[in-house]
């Protein structure tokens, strides 16, 4: 990782192109406006962009920075940051992940985007300004078909994003390259980070961006125009066929959209079947299962049931075509078959009972001094927690139900359980069998995986939880 600093002083040459696509923006006028700075090249830039822009659009500014402590020098980003913010008297937000990384994408961007809103509803903020960039789009386009998607999956990435009722995400330097970009810090020297891992070629979208993009220029110099145009297209066509589908949808459905009459559906041409399904799929969260249309559109034709992914059946009944739940039936039986409720009572220093997996769970209260840096990784069958919030409450160690939600260590936001189990990349099979700790509906731990935000110890536990081996139980 360096810090980019231009060694020759040069005469200040601002982009007036990138000031415009902000000065012109009426969005932007007599706003509080939050920034999500990482202190690399697009995102300093689009924060010094609007610095400049300040004072004509009547905006105040402020920086947020979300540090996940993947790497062991990631205090310098913030550093980076905080000097320029001071330098420009733009308010600094700062936030760093308490607990052990957790180096999934999706967490990461889960954590960020929760600090993003927390840091915008206090401060009354309703419009937050992401770096994402024109050459951001062709990666992702690239990357997405090549991983073998449909034509949703080819759309461009939206300029807004309503986040909340009160809230939209914007990305104002969308259609800019990120060569103007550069260029624009070098003129300006403007100082930035330069991730060491973005050179790293196991990472797909690197590979994409370093070698394969450059051959694609080679034989065409607007080879990443033209999949911008192109996906412009997709964009148009594809909003037609969801008005189409939608339409089509309510004559098809029988009890409910999940179910429709094979007999209408067999009467459609070819060409509507295929664009129909797959429309059907990409909308309803059908993941894992676009790439199989033939095989799905086999098993209507000849009445055959089908295997669709881990969490879905295709079945054909009595003349109708129903796409059904896998859990619907797995977690009536686990939600019955085991389930330990207790009364947290701080006269008692042990509470033991056995886990269905032969192993006992244990609750004791904490009495020793902690050592620092001893906590227990997420991923292991033990936690130190703070319990003092549920004292004389009733807790219960069991399986997950439908209507579980859980706050993950260092998530402001509460997400449903199954979310965060499918990010956890968790089988289908095993997310039915993880005795879980829990109050009502809200899960306090998930062993061997995560501890919720609810019980995190901020001065001294108060109880340790485990699950051990049946013969280590005293």
């Amino acid at each position: 990782m360096n810090i980019k600093y231009n060694q020759k002083r040069k005469k200040k040459k601002i982009k007036n192109n990138l000031i415009l696509i902000l000065k012109n923006n009426l969005l932007f006028r007599n706003k509080k406006i939050g920034v999500a700075v990482s202190g690399g090249v697009d995102s300093i830039v689009l924060l010094d962009l609007f610095n400049r822009c300040k004072h004509d659009l009547n905006i105040e500014l402020y920086a947020f920075h979300y540090n996940h402590k993947w790497r062991k020098k990631s205090y310098k980003d913030a550093l980076l940051v905080e000097n320029y913010c001071k330098r420009n008297n733009i308010k600094f937000i700062y936030k760093e992940f308490d607990g052990v990384p957790d180096k999934n994408e999706e967490t990461a961007r889960n954590l960020r985007y929760s600090f993003f809103k927390e840091a915008a509803v206090k401060n009354k903020i309703k419009l937050i300004c992401t770096a994402h960039h024109k050459d951001d789009q062709i990666e992702t386009i690239l990357f997405r078909l090549v991983r073998g998607t449909g034509p949703k999956g080819l759309l461009p990435i939206k300029k807004a994003m309503k986040f909340s009722n009160s809230l939209v995400v914007y990305r104002p330097i969308l259609d800019v390259m990120k060569k103007e970009i550069y260029d624009f810090a070098k003129d300006n020297d403007l100082p930035y980070i330069e991730d060491y891992t973005n050179k790293n070629l196991n990472y797909k979208r690197n590979l994409i961006r370093q070698k394969i993009i450059p051959e694609l220029n080679k034989i065409n110099n607007n080879a990443g125009e033209n999949l911008l145009l192109c996906s412009e297209l997709i964009h148009s066509q594809y909003e037609v066929l969801a008005k189409h589908c939608q339409t089509l949808l309510k004559e098809l459905a029988c009890e409910n959209k999940f179910s429709w009459n094979r007999r209408k559906f067999i009467n459609l041409d070819q060409n509507t079947q295929v664009a129909f399904v797959y429309w059907f799929l990409a909308e309803h969260g059908f993941k894992g299962s676009v790439s199989k249309f033939e095989m799905i559109l086999d098993a209507i034709r000849n009445l055959k049931s089908l295997d669709l992914s881990n969490e879905y059946f295709l079945r054909i009944h009595n003349d109708k075509i129903t796409f059904e739940y896998k859990s619907s039936v797995k977690s009536n039986k686990h939600n019955h078959s085991f389930n330990k409720a207790f009364l947290l009572n701080n006269n008692k220093s042990k509470i033991l009972f056995k886990a269905p997996d032969k192993n006992k769970f244990v609750l004791s209260r904490f009495s020793g001094k902690l050592i620092k840096g001893k906590f227990p990784k997420d991923k292991e069958m033990k936690a130190f927690v703070d319990l003092s919030s549920y004292t004389r409450k009733s807790l219960s160690l069991r399986y997950r139900k439908p209507s579980d939600v859980f706050q993950p260590l260092g998530l402001r936001e509460v997400l449903k359980l199954k979310k965060y189990l499918i990010n956890k990349k968790i089988s289908v099979k095993n997310r039915y069998n993880i005795p879980m700790l829990c109050f009502n509906n809200e899960i306090l731990w998930l062993p061997g995986y995560s501890l919720s935000e609810k019980i995190k110890v901020t001065s001294s536990p108060t109880h340790i939880l485990e699950i051990i081996n049946n013969k280590e139980v005293d």
